[in-house]
């Protein structure tokens, strides 16, 4: 399954996945070149500790997904998405950076039902597992990037983020990337700004901004819950069936997701 823009003009994901890196290290750097100095200076340890992050929160969770992708349908790949609330709530209290609560274990308990019935226990279904360990990595880099964003600051935080994440994954993304660029048309090249624009810039931004500010389960809930459930309308409206594992995990996550949303915080 390839990415398309308008037209019906096939984008290699991996591709796709380089630019988006690429392009959000050249935009991010450079808006902190123009505003300046934000936050303390980054040590090496801080550098190691992005560097750690932007494999689970770019390199793993573009791979994963990319992969996921090819051997799942878009309904599982947009119900998948909610778990990464409840991921990053059960995470948040494992690494004891929010207070443990019986909401968080039932939720917990429901999307790990509803994950186990999308993948199957006797016939594996690859994608979805792929899928799953995606929100799962990108659940981790949400929690365990929150210290990180308060003392380096959000801006620069990201552009880095997106170099190490950029970095790591040029063995996989170089090549596709440079088969791909020659053959994009203008209208080609309009879809990749736009996956730049909103999809990259904008959701990493925005995500960095609010986790200086809030818990990381508040900022995942509210985040995706809205792309999730727009995702999941729209597949009905197209008309397309829905298999009786994929009911039952989507009535399990989406109830995972319900509990979680409703804790105090």
């Amino acid at each position: 399954m390839l990415p398309r823009a308008e037209g019906g003009e096939e984008i290699f994901p991996e591709a796709l996945a380089m630019m988006r890196m690429l392009g959000g290290a050249l935009f991010f750097h450079l808006v902190a070149l123009t505003r300046g100095t934000q936050g303390v200076a980054i040590g090496r340890g801080d550098h190691a500790r992005i560097a750690g992050l932007s494999i689970l929160g770019i390199a793993a969770n573009q791979a994963l997904f990319l992969f996921g992708l090819r051997w799942t349908s878009p309904f599982s790949v947009s119900l998948l998405g909610a778990t990464i609330p409840v991921f990053a709530a059960a995470l948040a209290v494992l690494f004891g950076k929010e207070r443990r609560s019986w909401r968080t274990a039932i939720g917990l308990a429901l999307a790990l039902s509803g994950v186990l019935s999308l993948i199957g226990v006797g016939s594996l279904d690859r994608g979805s597992a792929l899928v799953a360990l995606n929100s799962l990595s990108y659940a981790a880099y949400v929690v365990l990037s929150r210290d990180v964003v308060l003392r380096v600051g959000a801006l620069r935080t990201v552009a880095w983020l997106f170099t190490y994440g950029a970095i790591v994954f040029a063995p996989l993304g170089v090549s596709p990337l440079l088969a791909q660029v020659p053959a994009l048309t203008p209208r080609g090249w309009g879809f990749v700004l736009y996956i730049l624009a909103l999809p990259t810039i904008a959701a990493y931004l925005i995500n960095a901004w609010a986790l200086a500010r809030s818990s990381a389960t508040l900022v995942t809930v509210y985040i995706y819950l809205q792309p999730i459930l727009a995702g999941l309308l729209a597949w009905i409206q197209l008309g397309m069936g829905l298999s009786w594992r994929a009911a039952v995990a989507a009535v399990l996550i989406l109830a995972g997701l319900g509990v979680v949303a409703s804790r105090r915080p």
